[in-house]
């Protein structure tokens, strides 16, 4: 590995708010950034505002503004969302810099020094009323391929299809529709445009996507298709009236958007470089000792994977050693919808009282390596925050401090009289696994870690209950309590790139950071101020934003509390203890020598059985028997089942849990919560009812036969 690392993630546009599918990508670009700062490694998290092109330059002018202040608000308005999710930039600049423009003409100079760019004349559509050429998303009308009306000048919403606007049936202005002045036909006119001849670095390309460790596999597959044929040429210029910089010896010509926004990861390093007494060179140069990491989504990755790298390696620079993508974010089930009232800004989640950290948690918890999308459902965030961050890892640190701050004086004992060496042992190699699982850009199995190990701390705390040997041992409880302090320190550290507020007040209630060795934490440390370090997600914080949602056209209603459209996305919740969740459990053992009836293999072959991992678990409100599971049954959104357990299992307790799960099972509203599925329990022992237990090390999804 490189002594030094460098990390992006993609520009945000300054044409409008940062806003919840932006914080996707933020979210899990700051917990790999912190993740490797965690491991003592050198690393530097860049961003900046992308500051040019035609939306800006007309929305500007329509607000009466000039361009340069029109964008300097959003990028004050985006640094300050961005701090409030504690997104940790260690500089978020801007491409309307001087650095972006030298380093755009630098680049574009090399390309033209080495017969890369051509110049020729261009047939575009051009809006005589406004005076100026139509970029694609500036013109409207009837999709070419298959009639579809209203259609942008770039690709068919409906059949998918990909043109020039100039094939457009019936084009129209854009601008002039959006400005009340009615449908405007364009005509025809040519200009001369500069092309980058993107298939002279085809060879190239192929070479850097295949090495291993660039691309994730399914990424690769889609460029593929692109890199098997001839690549086009790439417009890398822009008629005025543009905001932008002006291409070298020309007056009206301007380089395209596309060319100079990537440039902004150079250029802001190098601006942060000039501040530190450093040289860009020291991450950019080709021959560096560093590797570049790119996170972006998957919209925008033929320009991260084919016209970044090129332009490149053809002006010296060093290429990234890894692009990798996320997916798209959907909300309750459907795409961010203004009409719908799922489009949300990042400053509303803020303004309605919610918790930035809640958000971090969840968006952590749901991404895994590979780009596919993640949908936000409110309810599930409310059941994974609860459960897991609060009943699971908050609880197991709660639980053992207030026992020693109102016992012990809050001081800590070495836990020397105590067989622990299997927790212990099983802490040390979550530590090396969770590091291992950030590294590979999956918070969502390194979160499983952590949280198998919370729930063996818990489970420990249930099984000595320390709490009842205070007066016959209390030597022994405070060693146990000691122990699980030390358990939830371990979480603490662990989630700390996730959810860092919680990792620093857990420090504070120890008195000691999270990190310090465990000799000197136990000698010097106290428990203080103890109180729960997560805030319960209350049915009223997910009535602040679910209620401004509005059902899919065609949706049927919810039967969830608080929403609407939540059955799309949360993971439809069901039974696994008896039909009727209002009846006892039917628990009791057979009688003995009573033979169960017989079926046939076809009827058990109609049974699904699956491994699940068990997220979270908390109780169902106002139902003394019933536990709202959340499980993961590899399907890429975990479910929720509600099991009739809550006498045998305290929630905590099956949190990490393998468990087998009848997974084809209708679902069914049970106390109001919808449930899909059913985890099997054996009957008898000393709980009554115990889970069917499969190993760690089956993966969740996994048939059961």
């Amino acid at each position: 590995m490189a002594s030094r690392t460098l990390v992006t993630m993609a520009l945000p546009y300054a044409n409008g708010s940062i806003h919840l599918g932006h914080l996707v990508e933020a979210v899990q670009t700051d917990v790999y950034v912190r993740a490797l700062r965690a491991m003592k490694k050198d690393v530097l998290f860049i961003c900046a505002d992308d500051q040019h092109g035609t939306p800006i330059e007309v929305n500007a002018a329509k607000a009466g503004v000039a361009p340069e202040r029109f964008v300097e608000q959003f990028w004050l308005s985006h640094q300050r969302d961005y701090a409030a999710f504690d997104i940790s930039f260690d500089e978020f600049y801007k491409t309307h810099s001087p650095e972006n423009e030298r380093q755009a003409v630098r680049i574009f100079e090399a390309l033209r020094a080495n017969g890369h760019i051509e110049k020729r004349d261009v047939e575009q559509l051009y809006c005589e009323i406004d005076q100026r050429f139509l970029p694609d998303r500036f013109v409207k009308g009837g999709c070419p391929k298959c009639g579809t009306l209203d259609q942008y000048g770039d690709a068919c919403e409906k059949c998918g299809s990909t043109y020039e606007p100039t094939d457009l049936k019936s084009p129209s202005c854009a601008i002039c529709l959006e400005q009340g002045r009615g449908q405007v036909t364009p005509v025809r006119r040519s200009s001369p445009h500069y092309f980058v001849r993107l298939a002279d670095f085809q060879q190239f390309l192929r070479a850097w996507t295949a090495e291993p460790g660039h691309l994730q596999p399914e990424v690769l597959r889609s460029l593929e298709k692109w890199l098997s044929e001839p690549l086009k040429d790439w417009d890398v210029s822009r008629d005025a009236p543009y905001f932008g910089f002006k291409i070298p010896g020309e007056e009206s010509k301007y380089f395209y958007v596309w060319l100079d926004a990537p440039v902004g990861y150079l250029s802001s390093t190098e601006h942060w470089a000039g501040k530190h007494g450093r040289r860009v060179e020291e991450w950019w140069g080709r021959d560096a000792d560093a590797e570049i990491i790119h996170f972006i989504g998957k919209d925008i990755v033929y320009f991260h994977t084919l016209f970044w790298p090129a332009m490149l390696h053809a002006s010296g620079w060093k290429v990234p050693a890894h692009v990798h993508v996320h997916g798209m974010l959907t909300v309750e089930g459907a795409k961010m919808s203004k009409s719908r009232g799922t489009f949300i800004n990042a400053s509303e989640y803020i303004d309605a009282g919610l918790e930035p950290e809640w958000l971090r948690y969840f968006y952590a918890s749901n991404l895994g390596a590979a780009p596919s999308d993640i949908d936000l459902s409110m309810k599930e965030l409310q059941n994974r925050v609860n459960g897991e961050l609060l009943n699971n890892v908050g609880n197991l640190a709660n639980r053992a401090l207030n026992i020693l701050a109102k016992n012990f004086e809050g001081r800590f004992k070495y836990w020397a009289d105590l067989d622990a060496s299997a927790v212990l042992k099983q802490a040390d190699d979550t530590i090396e696994a969770v590091f291992a699982e950030y590294a590979r850009f999956d918070t969502r199995a390194a979160i499983q870690r952590v949280l198998a190990l919370s729930s063996a701390g818990n489970e420990l705390l249930q099984r000595e209950q320390p709490w009842k040997l205070l007066k016959t041992n209390p030597l022994l409880a405070q060693q146990w309590c000691t122990l699980a302090v030390a358990l939830a320190r371990v979480c603490g550290r662990l989630l700390a790139p996730v959810v860092p507020l919680y990792a620093l007040g857990l420090a504070g209630q120890t008195g000691a950071p999270l990190d310090k060795a465990i000799e000197e934490w136990i000698a010097n440390g106290r428990a203080t101020d103890v109180k729960p370090l997560v805030r319960k997600v209350e049915d009223a914080d997910v009535e602040k934003l679910a209620s401004r949602f509005t059902p899919a056209p065609g949706a049927a209603a919810s039967t969830a509390p608080a929403t609407t459209a939540l059955a799309k996305s949360e993971p439809p919740p069901r039974a696994d203890a008896p039909l009727n969740a209002d009846a006892p459990p039917k628990d009791a053992p057979p009688k003995t020598g009573a033979a169960p009836a017989e079926i046939s293999i076809d009827q058990f072959a109609a049974v699904d059985l699956r491994a699940g991992l068990v997220l979270a678990a908390e109780r169902v409100p106002k139902a003394d028997k019933l536990l709202r599971l959340t499980i993961d049954l590899g399907e890429g959104a975990p479910r929720t089942i509600v099991s009739g357990v809550a006498a045998s299992y305290q929630p905590e307790e099956l949190v990490g849990k393998m468990v087998a799960v009848v997974a084809n099972l209708g679902k069914k509203t049970l106390r109001g919560v919808e449930s899909h599925g059913m985890v099997l329990f054996a009957t008898g022992g000393t709980r009554g009812l115990t889970a069917v237990q499969l190993p760690a090390d089956v993966a969740p999804g996994s048939k059961v036969k």
